[in-house]
């Protein structure tokens, strides 16, 4: 689908009521979006670079872990469970979370549970946990009703599901977590809203705790329609913009890597780690010229504009004894 077409559509649909809104959205992931034939793949590809950052600084075994923006399944809380986290709490604006989706994930999983094994193996494997957490996982029948087999996945895997809720009042004890983590949520983030997650992320974090977030801070636009660049969303005023994408369903905040870097900063974290992957394709339009750039991305640099995966890792800023 054509990408105006597609914010058109989005903007039509963020007009009905609820429950329905909710529903034609889905409808139109399902024919026409990236949810027509879903796989774990990327998911957990993206997760297991999360987990890695995780696990070369402090052991996954029995860890508390947030994560902001739970989305459509379950992918990312299993990952973290596999590898031998404690529990995970996943929390969401929205209860977008899909039975159906977290079936078809353990169905992908058990027909492709060597690609799976593969991707864990990095990890280790100390006295056949991960391989014991992986059988448990993969034992579960797949023929109870999608509701009922979702329920026994958030308890295997000790997931806490809150949604709707808001990651900075829900109600978690003050230095209680280990790692405060996200995957492709914050470029959907409002800014301001942004500096508040961070700041409660500060707030619940152990002193030694982690902030560990992988971020797409591309034009979402663009994995549907291959007509337009990475980068497409530069063009545009912020007046634009909020017309295109300024629904529930789109929103992008168009906030570069440098952007972040303050943001985080400013919110009380020290980054530990600042690893961002520039697309050489945007990084030669937007150097030739060939975007004409909004006046907010003038002063940015080439490499800052077109850096379209961002991987954060950080701490709460130590205070002196």
């Amino acid at each position: 689908m054509k990408w105006r077409t597609k914010a058109r559509l989005q903007n039509l649909i963020a007009g009905l009521p609820e429950p329905l809104a909710d529903y034609c959205y889905f409808q139109m992931q399902r024919h026409f979006g990236n949810l027509r034939s879903p796989t774990p793949v990327k998911p957990l590809t993206v997760g297991c670079q999360i987990a890695s950052a995780i696990h070369e600084r402090r052991p996954l075994t029995g860890m508390q872990i947030m994560e902001v923006g739970t989305g459509r399944s379950l992918a990312l809380p299993i990952l973290l469970w596999l590898l031998g986290a404690g529990s995970v709490t996943t929390v969401d604006v929205n209860r977008y979370l899909r039975p159906e989706l977290v079936r078809s994930d353990l169905v992908y999983l058990r027909s492709n549970r060597a690609w799976l094994t593969g991707l864990l193996e990095p990890f280790g494997d100390a006295n056949g946990a991960v391989t014991g957490r992986l059988e448990r996982l993969l034992e579960l029948d797949l023929q109870l009703p999608a509701p009922a087999l979702l329920d026994q996945v958030l308890q295997l895997c000790n997931i806490r599901y809150e949604a709707p809720a808001d990651a900075v009042t829900l109600d978690i004890p003050k230095h209680s977590l280990d790692v405060h983590l996200s995957q492709a949520v914050l470029e959907h983030v409002p800014p301001d809203d942004l500096r508040r997650i961070l700041a409660a992320a500060v707030r619940v974090l152990e002193p030694k705790g982690l902030c560990v977030h992988w971020i797409g801070p591309c034009d979402h636009f663009q994995h549907g329609d291959a007509s337009i660049s990475p980068v497409n969303c530069l063009r545009f005023s912020e007046e634009e913009w909020d017309r295109l994408a300024g629904n529930r369903f789109m929103y992008m905040n168009r906030l570069r890597a440098s952007d972040y870097r303050v943001i985080f900063e400013e919110s009380g974290l020290e980054i530990l780690d600042f690893e961002g992957v520039v697309d050489r394709e945007s990084l030669a339009l937007i150097e030739s010229g060939g975007l004409p750039l909004d006046g907010r991305f003038q002063d940015k640099t080439a490499e800052d504009l077109a850096t379209t995966e961002l991987l954060v890792v950080a701490r709460p800023k130590q205070v002196p004894a």
